[in-house]
């Protein structure tokens, strides 16, 4: 096993030096980043010092559920929002100054900056450095009645970012170097037993490296390569005295097509080689993860439909290795200009390595593995119908079947009586099957406002999830939502000012506790942003957070800020 483990490292090395490989952005809290911008429009100009040549990116699977990393930052996760209108905000008209610096701070000791500049800006070549800061230091009181009441959730981000990108009439590249260094706390509610690690802030660095390589589409031939490299280290492990995980996490990616009759199909393969190399003690649990992938697919084009038909070919080696045989589909229908119908039909393994984890939830077990999980049919299809002037709807629904999928509850030690509940998540897995139906509507008949409205019904059938050897026979989709909501609008009242709204809602959530399942509050959120642009280069904003003073766990015993409020300046130079 480790000489075939040797082998497959060797060759995916000589296949990443063969080439070079795509940038993509740190998957790492980059939600988290990014949702900041959400709701200060004025931020969405660091993306446009950003807006370079875009590479086809490695997908990057986070984990079971919908929600992110946080659980009391400023502003809810955009995770829990299904709708995903392409642009629900107007843009900010692009401007020639190279740099952007954005400054926000409210109660609960929030603070949320950002800076960019683009140190070479020219046709072919663009070179750009932006770094983002994001943190809280604020009270949360448990909705749990549980002594003590209330804990201090602190968290701090730190991401810097270089990234080159050069653009010829032959090929794109794209090269870029980054640094994230996060500290949180546990800060989970205990229901009265010894913390382990006493509110002490976790550090968490992770350093990354890409590079790629992507031809110009032309009539003869394309390619495409691509390598992610991360190296990640914690400060604690299982206990305050113990060393932390440290890990690294090498991706390559390549493509080849060959387009056939007059340029209209296509025949390619993609290939992929991912392995996951942790810095572990000898008596530890985790387990590297090595993985194989071949996608042979050919592609036929008419006038008015797309249909890619493929397969995966997956080599799996981790606790169990295994070899894997999934579809890969795409097929797409326009039945006028404005409408069409699509199909996705998938599968796959979700490596479900550390920093993916991380996406879910920073607040794992220290040291704890997660297994991988394996889909072997993942499908989602639907209709888009756009020939009402001034409305968009997608109507969708969608299947997936996975083995092995996780669940992160408190980690629950049996004792005589009850279970001791510590401050921290832990995985549990069984087999899921989860089936949905949905829809979204964008309107912006009127220019100055612009609305949309998503909703989500989502069904789980979940089998074999045993916590302490007890199978668990009314088991549920752990922290999955079953009902979910959200209604974004936004408003040009005047020339410079602009009104954002956004409500989230999720229902029909479950957590298990104390051998029991317990039903947990809905999330109800609503957010109101502004932003009043003085100038071309000065513009201030605010926002209120949580106007419903609401109070819900987005993890059992885990809780969010309540009420918030902050406010911002923004400069273009």
């Amino acid at each position: 096993m480790k000489k075939l483990k040797s082998y497959m490292l060797i060759a995916g090395v000589t296949l990443s030096v063969s080439s070079l490989f795509a940038q993509r952005q740190d998957s790492l809290l980059r939600r988290q980043m990014e949702l900041e911008r959400e709701f200060n429009p004025t931020l969405q100009d660091a993306n446009k010092i950003n807006s370079l040549p875009a590479l086809q990116q490695p997908t990057i699977k986070k984990a079971n559920t919908d929600y992110s990393t946080w659980a009391g930052r400023t502003t809810p996760p955009l995770e829990i929002a299904l709708s995903q209108p392409g642009n629900a905000m107007t843009e900010i008209p692009y401007d020639k100054k190279r740099g952007y610096i954005g400054l926000g701070a409210g109660n609960n000791a929030n603070i949320d900056g950002i800076f960019g500049y683009r140190i070479i800006d020219e046709k072919a070549n663009k070179l750009n450095f932006t770094f983002m800061h994001n943190s809280s230091n604020s009270n949360v009181e448990y909705v749990q009645d549980s002594d003590p009441a209330k804990n201090k959730a602190c968290r701090m981000d730190n991401l810097g970012r270089l990234a080159y990108d050069r653009l010829s009439d032959a090929y794109k590249l794209n090269i870029g170097a980054s640094y994230l260094h996060s500290l949180f706390n546990y800060y989970g509610n205990t229901f009265g037993n010894t913390r382990i690690f006493n509110d002490e802030n976790q550090g968490l660095s992770v350093f990354g490296l890409n590079a790629g390589l992507q031809s110009v589409d032309n009539e003869d031939f394309n390619y495409k390569a691509l390598i992610d490299y991360k190296n990640f280290s914690t400060k604690y492990g299982a206990v305050l005295s113990d060393k932390g995980l440290a890990g690294n996490r090498f991706e390559a990616i390549v493509g080849l097509e060959k387009p056939f009759e007059d340029y209209d199909s296509r025949i390619g393969i993609d290939g992929q080689v991912l392995g996951l190399f942790n810095d572990v003690p000898s008596s530890s649990d985790y387990e590297d993860f090595f993985l194989l992938k071949g996608t042979p697919y050919i592609r036929f084009k008419g006038d008015n439909w797309d249909a890619k038909l493929g397969a995966n070919i997956i080599f799996k080696f981790a606790d169990k290795d295994r070899i894997h045989f999934t579809p890969n589909v795409n097929l797409s229908l326009n039945i006028t200009d404005r409408s069409s119908l699509y199909a996705n039909i998938g599968g796959g393994v979700d490596d479900n390595g550390y920093l993916n984890v991380m996406e879910e939830s920073r607040y794992l077990q220290p040291m704890t593995y997660v297994k991988p999980s394996f889909s072997i049919l993942d499908m989602d299809l639907g209709a888009k119908i756009g020939e009402a002037d001034g409305f968009r709807f997608d109507i969708f629904g969608g299947f997936k079947k996975t083995g092995d999928e996780h669940f992160l509850l408190f980690e629950q030690t049996a004792n005589l009586s009850a279970y001791t509940n510590q401050e921290y998540l832990h995985p549990y897995y069984a087999d899921m099957t989860r089936s949905y139906i949905g829809g979204r509507m964008l309107c912006n008949v009127w220019s100055p406002l612009e609305i949309s409205l998503g909703l989500k019904k989502n069904f789980y059938t979940v089998k074999g999830l045993s916590i302490n050897d007890a199978e668990i026979s009314d088991a549920k989709a752990y922290n999955q939502p079953g009902f979910e909501a959200d209604i974004r609008a936004t408003i040009d009242v005047i020339a410079n000012l602009k009104f954002t709204l956004n409500y989230c809602f999720a229902g029909d959530r479950w957590s298990y506790f104390n051998r029991e399942n317990l039903k947990m509050d809905n999330i109800n959120d609503l957010n109101l942003g502004a932003v009043y642009r003085f100038t071309d280069w000065l513009s201030i904003n605010a926002k209120a957070n949580n106007l419903l003073f609401s109070k819900y766990d987005l993890w059992y015993g885990f809780p969010v800020q309540g009420f918030n409020a902050m406010g911002g300046v923004s400069i273009k130079f």
